[in-house]
Order: structure tokens, then C-alpha cells, then sequence
């Protein structure tokens, strides 16, 4: 789309747009990007609608306030992010309704509230994705799994603007192993505990979410150091200090701090699931564990002494992730998709 194309009228909706989870940097950045572009996009959260919901309830509450705050105007695109935003996509006027998938919705469901509500919320991805004018995932394995339920998903993927990394490093404790992310089973937060319990010492946690009283407990132990959620500012900066990054999780899609850390060249310990195989391989640019404390262990403690290793999988990280996850390419990608529905060049 060139910059001389008529403007267009654009909301985006997510749940969240504010702190530093994945899916709300995803959705802020593209809000920018658009904006550089010159066109009008309004974005549509539960900061935006300036609500306050309970937990556990927000996210389905969102949905249907969204949804009825979208009614009575008129946009060319309407995009969500994630299922919860699909009520409210399908309930705005719109010339193109667009939904970004940043993972698998029923397996993680699943993973967090057991099998039935899993079971439900396949229903409710069936019922949610029917109409859709485009369905993105941010992973291949997303992908996958929305085609085989009969949907023509295309991949687009997650990314980062390597003009946002820190000048400056942080460091708080030696050695300095970074976690930083919502402290949630599907993360696998309680893997880390588990492996700081058998000895794995220098770990850094940074974040919210369900399994906070968790981490504060291990905390106090002096199981390792809590900081709580923090800006995303000094949240890089913990990461840029940091000796290994550790992402543990049992589900996951493109997981932003995954990128964050190989394009500070940070090596990483990560667990081998969903989109993560697709970024990283196992000691080309990674170390790659089964979601186990003591394989998570062993390999942060073998990334702390092979400092060689260590080295070439972080430089081989960079490449990888210069070459495929940087947000100008996924901004062409997002902005010809948008064209195919309004006949305008990317």
C-alpha cells in the first residue's frame, strides 16, 4: 500500500494493548506502523473501553462489551487479536473483518481449566472464525491446526523492531537467568520453581498473572528474585544483562521475549513446543529441553559453561531472527493482505 492510496479507517482489537505481553506489543505496534502510514485506526481494549473486569472474566466480558461498543460505525478493516476479540470483529460494520491467531485458543484453554472447558472452547474457535474474511497465525503450527478445522489460515508472524533494544544493560544477580512473562501454567512458570528447588540458582522473574503467589512464595524461600511486572523499558534491560533467557513453556505460539532475547544475542533455554521449534533449533541457535525442571536445569547450567556455545548459538539466533522476524517484513505482509480485500497496492 503507498503512501499516495486514500487513507484507511482501520480498528484494532485486543484485549489487552498495554504492559508487555506479547499479543499487546504485537497490536501496539502495528497501531504505529499503520499511523506512519496515514491511516486512521482506533484501538479497541479494555484500557480503551476504560472498564475494570474481574479476573477470569475479563477476557469474555471484553468480547461482548467490545462487540457492543463496535456497533454504528463504519470501518474498512476491522482486525482482532486472538479469540476473544472475534464477538466484537464480527459485530462491526465493516468492509473486511480480520482475525490475527496468536496460538492455539483450545489448547490453551485446555492446559489451564482442564478438558471441558477445552472441549467448549473448540466450539466457540468453530462458531468465532466462521465469516472471517482472514484468519493469520503467528505460528505454522497455528496454521496447521485452524486448516485442518476446515479454515484457510495463512501465516504471518510475530516480530520485533530491533530500533527499540536497549543501549544499556541491567544486571541484579550473578548469574542472571531471565524469565520474563505472565506466570502462568501454560508458561510453565511452575517448571522453573521446580527446577530452582533442585538447585538452579540465579533466576529472575519478571511478571504477572495467576501464578504470582507462586513466584512470591520461592521468592521469599530465596529461590530466586521477583520483580514483578515491569515496563517494558526496564523489562529489556533485565534481559540485556541477563546470562540465558529461559522460556519454559508447555504451549506457545511466537513468543515476543523469545525474538527479544536472540536479537540481544541472549542464549536461550527453551522447551520444545509450538511455534518455538519453528524459530529456534536444538543447538544450532538453542538449547531445546522437554517442559522438565531437571532438563532445564542441565541446560542452563551447560549454557554457563561452554561460554563457546553459548556464543555461536546466539549468533546463529541473530540471523535467523534478522532474516525472518523483523516487523518491516511483517508489515508489508499485514498491509497486502489488507489490499486483497480493498483492491489498493502494498
Amino acid at each position: 500500500m503507498s503512501r499516495g492510496e486514500a487513507p484507511l479507517k482501520i480498528l484494532l482489537l485486543s484485549p489487552r494493548v498495554s504492559g508487555v505481553g506479547g499479543i499487546a506489543q504485537h497490536v501496539r505496534q502495528l497501531a504505529r506502523r499503520l499511523r506512519r502510514f496515514g491511516h486512521e485506526v482506533k484501538l479497541l481494549s479494555i484500557e480503551t473501553l476504560g472498564i475494570s473486569l474481574r479476573k477470569g472474566l475479563a477476557n469474555p466480558s471484553y468480547g461482548v462489551l467490545a462487540a457492543l461498543k463496535s456497533l454504528g460505525e463504519r470501518y474498512d478493516i476491522a482486525h482482532g487479536h486472538n479469540l476473544p476479540s472475534a464477538p466484537a470483529v464480527k459485530a462491526v460494520d465493516a468492509h473486511a473483518r480480520v482475525i490475527t491467531l496468536h496460538g492455539i485458543y483450545s489448547k490453551q484453554i485446555g492446559l489451564l481449566y482442564g478438558n471441558v472447558l477445552g472441549s467448549m472452547a473448540k466450539v466457540f474457535e468453530k462458531w468465532s472464525l466462521r465469516g472471517m474474511d482472514a484468519i493469520t497465525a503467528v505460528s505454522l503450527e497455528a496454521v496447521k491446526y485452524y486448516r485442518n478445522l476446515g479454515f484457510e489460515a495463512i501465516h504471518i508472524p510475530n516480530a520485533i523492531d530491533l530500533s527499540e533494544l536497549p543501549s544499556e544493560a541491567e544486571r541484579i544477580s550473578d548469574p542472571q537467568i531471565a524469565y520474563l512473562g505472565r506466570l502462568s501454567k501454560e508458561k510453565g512458570v511452575d517448571l522453573l520453581i521446580k527446577a530452582a528447588l533442585i538447585g538452579l540458582r540465579g533466576l529472575v522473574i519478571a511478571g504477572d498473572g495467576p501464578m504470582r503467589p507462586l513466584v512470591e512464595k520461592a521468592a521469599q524461600k530465596g529461590l530466586l528474585k521477583f520483580l514483578g511486572p515491569l515496563p517494558r523499558a526496564r523489562a529489556l534491560r533485565i534481559l540485556a544483562g541477563s546470562d540465558a533467557a529461559v522460556l519454559p513453556s508447555r504451549e506457545e505460539g511466537i513468543s515476543t521475549v523469545l525474538l527479544e532475547a536472540m536479537a540481544l544475542r541472549i542464549p536461550i533455554v527453551a522447551t520444545r513446543v509450538g511455534g518455538t521449534t519453528e524459530v529456534l533449533e536444538h543447538r544450532e541457535s538453542a538449547l531445546l529441553v522437554d517442559p522438565d525442571p531437571w532438563e532445564i536445569k542441565k541446560a542452563v547450567m551447560k549454557l554457563l559453561a561452554e561460554a563457546d556455545l553459548a556464543k555461536t548459538l546466539t549468533e546463529n539466533a541473530y540471523r535467523k531472527l534478522v532474516g525472518n522476524y523483523d516487523w518491516g517484513m511483517v508489515q508489508k505482509k499485514y498491509l497486502m493482505l489488507y489490499g486483497r480485500f480493498l483492491k489498493i497496492d502494498a
